[in-house]
């Protein structure tokens, strides 16, 4: 896996492990979140760096949900920075009934030593409520959505897409909570296909200390030149839940 591809999937799977430390949705209209980092650094025969951060907040009543996240990337090997990435989003819950929620969200990144200026998208759909307890819970959900890329060699893709996805959290003990989130986004034009599966497990160690570990998996059926349909990243870092 080159550095930019890697780069890239560092960042989603710090915004998993970073989601997963807060895993259960309080609804006392109180912000609630995390705040997620790692890296790595090697000197010697080779020189590199990799600094991944990420946070999320989340505020929860009985009648809707807003839910907020961001992400930042930077790495570098010898003298080239392969991975200059930001990411910022955030999705809007409105509560239909116990089970069921209509949503809207969008999402804007860039990485242009990834080859990629910038990035937006927009959806809209409706969700259910499959598991609701005091140790779990788990969505799925879809709907429609449109996303607009603009590239560094000054080509571009934009179209609509839809999205269906599955995503749930465990609280397996009082120190250890699971997060995992699987996506499919079936697109137009040229946005070709998308899939996107992360896992994340948080484990408290203390005064609102995490260590977090995340698996992070992405698909594109029409990926940027030169670069593979598939990537896979075993992430660990630290967080800080508040």
């Amino acid at each position: 896996m080159s550095s930019i591809r890697l780069s890239s999937v560092a960042a989603a799977a710090v915004l998993l492990v970073s989601a997963a430390a807060s895993a259960q949705s309080v609804n006392d209209g109180n912000w609630h979140g995390s705040i997620s980092a790692g890296g790595a650094f090697a000197s010697g025969n080779t020189t590199s760096r990799v600094m991944t951060a990420g946070a999320d907040a989340t505020r929860a009543t009985a009648a809707d949900k807003i839910s907020l996240y961001a992400a930042a990337n930077y790495a570098r090997a010898g003298n080239t920075t392969t991975a200059n990435l930001g990411r910022l989003g955030g999705r809007y819950d409105y509560n239909l009934s116990q089970s069921l929620f209509a949503f809207g969200g969008g999402e804007y990144e860039t990485n242009k030593a990834g080859g990629l200026k910038s990035r937006y998208g927009v959806n809209a759909g409706l969700g259910y409520r499959w598991v609701r307890s005091a140790t779990a819970q788990v969505d799925v959900f879809g709907g429609v959505g449109y996303s607009d890329s603009t590239y560094t060699n000054n080509t571009s893709a934009d179209g609509a897409e839809l999205i269906l996805g599955e995503e749930g959290s465990y609280k397996l003990s009082a120190s250890t909570t699971i997060k995992q989130r699987l996506v499919f986004y079936p697109g137009l034009g040229d946005l070709g296909n998308r899939a996107t599966f992360d896992a994340g497990v948080a484990t408290a160690i203390s005064g609102g200390w995490t260590l977090n570990t995340g698996l992070a998996w992405r698909y594109n059926s029409e990926p940027a030149a030169g670069m593979k349909k598939t990537d896979t990243l075993l992430t660990v870092g630290f967080g800080y839940k508040y």
